[in-house]
């Protein structure tokens, strides 16, 4: 079997001119950049990206002041059409994921136990998510990524917005998580699907 190898800066002009300022951040094929905190875009569906833009956009997320990276996206959506938003966020869903790194710290035995009891309902049992539960699959993103959006829902740093239904409810769940090593813990089990 032999496979075309297409160059880094095709899969980013294939995005399009919109997704060229997604570029800094996220990376040329949508995979993130862990050491700006941007998470991996490519491997999400088109209804979970779109949504996430329409609530920066409309300041449902990254509003809080402790959100930084939300201000960001904040900002950046403020210059997006609603059709931009709906194209840019088909055409993402449509490139393959980078592989994800196993996780650097937790105990992925005791996350296994959290993540069956509290995260499963919704995420699935292999956190490629559930679209019927407006659940994201978790697959995609870096440890720190997953740790940091734990943390921030626990602190109601994110999900705090009254018109934010489905980060209030994932707030709620990320406070079943009693502290901080049981967030890593869960994230290691994550990390092992």
């Amino acid at each position: 079997m032999s496979y075309l190898i297409i160059p880094s800066s095709l899969i980013a002009d294939s995005l399009g001119p919109d997704y060229q300022t997604c570029v800094a951040c996220h990376g040329d094929k949508a995979q993130g950049n862990e050491a700006l905190g941007a998470p991996a875009l490519a491997g999400l569906a088109d209804w979970y990206l779109e949504r996430q833009l329409i609530a920066f956009k409309e300041g449902t997320r990254g509003s809080h002041a402790k959100d930084s990276f939300g201000a960001q996206m904040k900002a950046i959506s403020a210059s997006l059409s609603t059709e931009q938003i709906k194209t840019l966020t088909l055409s993402l869903s449509q490139l393959n994921p980078s592989k994800a790194k196993p996780a650097e710290s937790g105990d992925s035995e005791a996350g296994k136990k959290y993540y069956l009891s509290n995260c499963a309902a919704c995420h699935s049992n292999n956190a490629a998510g559930n679209q019927a539960l407006n659940s994201p699959s978790l697959l995609v993103q870096s440890e720190s990524y997953l740790i940091r959006q734990l943390e921030h829902f626990r602190q109601g740093i994110r999900g705090s917005d009254a018109n934010d239904k489905f980060g209030r409810q994932m707030a709620m769940m990320a406070k079943t998580l009693p502290d901080e090593q049981a967030i890593r813990d869960v994230v290691a089990y994550i990390k092992t699907l």
